[in-house]
């Protein structure tokens, strides 16, 4: 049994924060004292909320970096040296033997301030490209280890996978009853989880190729409310996934690097579309990535047709 004292360092999005908190769990169970940190974004304290843990907080909301507005801009930068101050008390205070950052803003002000205290750190890159901080940890000689083979922008790291839930798959049935869903259980169904998808030029292709798609049954996982359409299910967003998962045939979702480690997991065929608008692409680095470890799974182009998305949803997963 270990006995280290750890703290982790999650925040922004669920695709940061869930990879943490399955791995922090992993090593309380290995009998380590493990403290989380995350931002003071309402989204990161509730999901660690649901999951039973009360992190610490950096009050800070985000990267000066990821806004145009000189106001925010402004805003950010005092709030990240409030930061460096607040991460420092924290460190001083509990007086980790390791720490372990999961990328992203909140990354920033530990890393400099285990750097300065020469503490041993460890940064995992979700993505198949290499974030603002997880370069800059990198040059820092810190330890990197990735979710996927490749990591472009750095030379020196060690793939290890990202930490994901276990599958705990329950009966069609009772998961559509969890669901509220009324769809019946020899249905082929399609899942739409993963990032934007209920706005926007994305949302169009997916209403218009559930249309083409009659025989199929379609529950989007990104809905405000739950409502039904024809073969359109629209239900909340969940924190824990079985039930999702429990009932998906296919999985059509973006390319954030944590949803896909997890449908890589659940071995669910998946049709991945990443958003074009993700920094350096990465979105579509981690989907190439996918797509060479999954079973009976392809990447799609939001610009194609709902027709051709059609055709791949009745043909995939066949038996």
């Amino acid at each position: 049994m270990s006995n280290k004292k750890i703290l982790i360092v999650s925040g922004g999005t669920g695709g940061h924060i869930f990879p943490a908190i399955v791995f922090g769990k992993k090593l309380e169970s290995n009998g380590d004292s493990v403290k989380w940190l995350c931002g003071s974004r309402p989204l990161e304290q509730e999901i660690y909320k649901s999951q039973g843990i009360q992190p610490l907080i950096l009050n800070i909301a985000g990267s000066p970096l990821g806004t145009s507005s000189i106001i925010k801009n402004f805003a950010r930068f005092i709030d990240l040296n409030k930061a460096f101050i607040q991460a420092w008390r924290y460190i001083k205070n509990f007086a980790p033997d390791e720490i372990y950052l999961f990328g992203g803003y909140i990354s920033f002000a530990p890393l400099i301030v285990g750097k300065l205290k020469r503490i041993s750190m460890t940064l995992h890159e979700q993505n198949a490209v290499a974030g603002k901080v997880t370069k800059l940890a990198a040059k820092l000689g810190v330890n990197i280890i990735t979710a996927w083979p490749v990591c472009e922008g750095i030379k020196n790291f060690v793939c290890t996978g990202t930490p994901v839930r276990e599958p705990e798959r329950i009966s069609r049935d009772r998961a559509l009853n969890a669901l509220d869903l009324n769809i019946k259980p020899d249905s082929k169904i399609i899942g739409i989880a993963g990032g934007s998808l209920g706005s926007g030029a994305l949302s169009e292709l997916l209403t218009e190729t559930a249309k083409l798609c009659n025989n199929l049954e379609f529950v989007f996982l990104s809905s405000k409310e739950k409502r039904d359409e024809e073969n359109r299910h629209y239900i909340l967003p969940h924190w824990d996934m079985k039930d999702f998962y429990s009932i998906c045939d296919v999985i059509v979702c973006r390319a954030g690097g944590s949803t896909l480690s997890e449908i890589l997991k659940w071995e669910i065929p998946a049709v991945v579309i990443a958003w074009p608008g993700a920094a350096d692409n990465h979105q579509g680095k981690n989907a190439a990535e996918f797509v060479k470890l999954a079973k009976n799974s392809l990447t799609f182009s939001e610009k194609d047709s709902p027709e051709n998305l059609a055709k791949i949803l009745q043909n995939i997963n066949q038996e």
